[in-house]
């Protein structure tokens, strides 16, 4: 099979599992508030402090992703037609 379907094949794998990423990254992070929130009786902005840790965790882990899969690609600037 060739390398470069393969490759492609590899990416749209990655890519997908990016959407299962984000949310769990928010919910993880949602109830570890909650957890923390049940354990310790701080309050609600516990909560809220959770889910944001997990949006910006699930934001990371979005930007590591791309800039992975854009490592990756190869170049085409150079197969197009010679004159």
């Amino acid at each position: 099979m060739d390398q470069r379907k393969l490759s492609t094949s590899a990416n749209l794998l990655r890519l997908s599992t990016l959407g299962i990423n984000f949310s769990l990254s928010i919910f993880v992070g949602l109830f570890l508030g909650w957890g923390l929130n049940k354990l310790f009786h701080w309050g609600t902005w516990v909560i809220v402090a959770g889910m944001i840790l997990g949006v910006v965790a699930s934001y990371v882990l979005l930007f590591e992703d791309l800039k992975t899969l854009n490592a990756n690609t190869p170049n085409d600037k150079n197969d197009g037609p010679k004159a």
